[in-house]
């Protein structure tokens, strides 16, 4: 019976009509999932399910809003025959008024069947919900096949309501050092069916897309230091006139999510884009002037600081810490060994001749402000890509996977206010004689210093997602889910403004 109340929902969500990204997105029904895994369902509201922590006996429900003055959803019972939520008899099948209700409250649900009695504690998030069911172990690789389900608040012409979006997936744990720790991160693609079909969605109005992350955030106790640099990031690139990258977002976009798996709260995390040739609109190009995109994943060696060349390209995507991203089907390493060569190999006066026609200064003018100011340690010999658009010859930098910074180290220790990030490439351009990268460097910083790198300018957004995470309640679920984080909210925002008030002192300094 339970196995059969699940297919029967997963069937109908796959016919709703979900808004994304402020338009209709119609889901395709597929047949029956073959994901046959264990789910109980208590209730739905409005049609999406509650979900549920089946041991602590705990359910989850997002709300539009904090407090909904009068709550009068259509109420459909699952495998129960009786419900009352704080003593209140709820009617099957009907719109029932629950008067009102917040986040972050606890409410007590008493659930009857002709089995027996269950009794759960209901709480209401303003947080979107993942539900990912499997049978199978989740492992590094492959990808297990999975049924994912979504619940998140959407804007109407009317108003604001709930709403759910449903689809086969493949679930693994993603990272190196991260999926060591006990809250693991996932890598998420979406699948059109059983047979790993790929499918893209615009989840929770990011973009269209296959790949997606579940960053658990776990040695960041903020829990938003990569969402915060992302955005930062982005802020740099919105305000210019022109951009040479083809896209919008030059980065990344992080949701807030509250996750489960198999029936089980797993707690905080962040669904993220995943960074590939897509997500920049890079496209493959003609032959010698390829699009193509690497990305720096190991720093043994000092290939990928540009302070070695020990060997030619190898005929394959990996080489002396570097990844070739795209294009993926061949080798293509002509226009970083190029590179490499220049900065590594190349006197003075050939390096001066050749380096402006092989990077794009300002922008990596950008990058290097950016990092030093988060002082994101583990993103300036590793943790980066350098992407090349076709009919180009010069490379864009952009960053990746910056939860170590603004006062914390890659392992979550604290670090210091004073210091600057080096590597080779960045060395040569500040030790010419001419000094124009200096310059460079020196207006850029007065200049998004009254702007985008103003106190109040980094300060504004993690008091709002402080404010967002304490009123939802996350950060408490987040406590008593992983015992012995016991996570400050308040102490963490605390350390970053004055972490973050003295690293601007510092730099101001330098720059000046």
């Amino acid at each position: 019976m339970i196995a059969s109340n699940y297919i029967r929902l997963a069937c109908f969500l796959l016919l709703l009509t979900t808004l994304l990204t402020g338009g209709c997105y119609k889901e395709q029904v597929i047949r029956d999932p073959e994901v046959q895994v264990p789910a109980k369902r208590v209730f739905e509201f409005d049609r999406v399910n509650a979900f549920v922590d089946l041991q602590e006996r705990m359910l989850l429900y997002t709300l539009p809003s904090d407090t909904l003055p009068s709550f009068r959803p259509q109420v459909n019972f699952g495998e129960y025959s009786a419900i009352s939520i704080n003593g209140r008899e709820l009617v099957n099948d009907e719109i029932n008024d629950l008067g009102e209700v917040m986040v972050n409250h606890p409410y007590r649900v008493v659930a009857q069947s002709n089995t027996g009695t269950d009794t759960f504690q209901l709480f209401f998030t303003n947080l979107p919900l993942v539900h990912i069911f499997t049978e199978y172990p989740i492992r590094d690789e492959p990808k297990s096949l999975s049924w994912m389900e979504l619940q998140f608040s959407t804007k109407d012409a009317p108003g604001s309501r709930t709403v759910g979006y449903a689809t086969y997936a493949g679930i693994e744990i993603r990272g190196r050092t991260s999926a060591q720790l006990e809250k693991k991160s996932y890598g998420v693609e979406l699948w059109e069916n059983i047979y790993e079909k790929d499918r893209s969605a615009p989840i929770l109005g990011m973009r269209y897309g296959e790949n997606w992350i579940l960053d658990a955030m776990y040695v960041d106790k903020l829990r938003m230091r990569n969402k915060l640099s992302f955005e930062l990031w982005e802020k740099i690139w919105s305000r210019k006139s022109g951009s040479p990258w083809r896209t919008v977002h030059p980065g990344i976009q992080e949701k807030f999510v509250e996750l489960f798996i198999n029936q089980r709260y797993m707690g905080l995390f962040c669904l993220t884009e995943k960074l590939d040739e897509s997500l920049i609109n890079l496209s493959e190009g003609s032959s010698g002037s390829e699009g193509v995109l690497y990305k720096a994943i190991d720093w043994n060696g000092g290939a990928t600081a540009f302070t070695t060349y020990n060997s030619a390209p190898p005929e394959s995507f990996l080489w002396e810490g570097w990844e070739q991203v795209f294009p993926d089907d061949q080798e293509c390493w002509g226009p970083l060994a190029e590179l490499r060569k220049t900065v590594v190999l190349d006197e003075d006066r050939l390096f001066r001749e050749k380096i402006d026609t092989l990077i794009d200064l300002d922008c990596m003018a950008e990058y290097y402000l950016f990092t030093n100011l988060i002082l994101a340690h583990d993103n300036i010999i590793k943790n980066y890509y350098l992407a090349r658009y076709p009919e180009q010859s010069r490379f864009l930098i952009l960053p990746w996977d910056l939860e170590g910074s603004w006062g914390i180290m890659w392992h979550g220790e604290e670090s210091s206010t004073n210091g600057l990030l080096e590597n080779g490439l960045f060395n040569r351009l500040l030790e010419q004689e001419e000094g124009e990268f200096q310059e460079l460097l020196e207006s850029k910083w007065e200049n998004y210093r009254e702007s985008v790198f103003c106190l109040d300018s980094l300060l504004a957004p993690v008091r709002q997602y402080t404010d967002l995470l304490k009123r939802s309640g996350a950060v408490e679920r987040e406590n008593f889910r992983w015992a012995g984080e016991n996570i400050d909210l308040d102490q963490e925002l605390l350390y970053f403004m004055e972490w973050t008030a003295l690293r601007l002192k510092y730099l101001d300094l330098v720059f000046d």
